[in-house]
């Protein structure tokens, strides 16, 4: 299992500089794949639009692999401690109200609305790509994403509902992150939906009304 990448320990001979540049690295990488996309992006390119030597882009990452692995750790903490707080269900909120919030509500940030997932899926569907680390660090983290919606999920569910259906909660997390995974590959060829996460609370509510309906009927009432 691929380690931490932002838990690291400094290499020999780094010091606080290092930080600096390793972030100046990093952000020019994600300038550089949102303009020419993965296969486009390159070390050397890298290089030249950071102004660095190259020495010093593969002191800090020793392949695009490397590279890439810690683009997507760094862009989902990013994400992930903006939201996670805001997204997380509310005392006494029900699942639809939930839903509705995190992915219907037009005043709020777009839950899936970060790049390194696009990037993610795409190495994720390729199992011998050369970016084994970045893929696996992906993997890892999508699992992360799952377990967390199962989670709040399983907060906010009908309790008769959980006691009948306990796996409901994974299933929906597991349906939830597949679209999202279908979405981000549209979007790579500018056929994304724009009003995909509207579409996909009401796929999450419909699923669960329907279960509602195969509990008996005095515990649906």
């Amino acid at each position: 299992m691929v380690s931490n990448i932002r838990g690291r320990q400094p290499r020999p001979g780094e010091h606080k500089s290092s930080a600096a540049v390793r972030a100046r690295i990093l952000e020019t990488s994600f300038g550089i794949i949102s303009q020419f996309g993965y296969s486009g992006t390159t070390m050397a390119k890298v290089a030249k639009n950071s102004g660095l030597p190259i020495g010093s882009v593969y002191w800090h990452f020793e392949s695009k692999d490397l590279l890439l692995a810690a683009m997507i750790e760094e862009s989902f903490f990013r994400w992930h401690s903006e939201t996670a707080e805001r997204n997380r269900p509310k005392e006494g909120e029900k699942f639809d109200e939930h839903v509705m919030r995190i992915f219907g509500a037009t005043d709020q940030p777009k839950f899936f609305a970060a790049d390194f997932w696009r990037l993610g899926v795409i190495l994720s569907v390729e199992k011998f790509v050369p970016e084994q680390a970045a893929r696996q660090r992906f993997l890892e983290i999508r699992e992360k994403q799952r377990d967390e919606l199962a989670q709040w999920w399983a907060s906010t569910l009908p309790y008769d509902l959980l006691q009948a259906q306990p796996g409901l909660p994974r299933k929906l997390s597991m349906f939830a992150l597949a679209m999202q995974d279908g979405n981000a590959i549209a979007g790579a060829s500018g056929e994304s939906l724009h009003d995909f996460q509207a579409m996909l609370a009401a796929c999450l509510i419909h699923i669960v009304d329907q279960a509602k309906k195969t509990l008996p009927e005095t515990l649906n009432s």
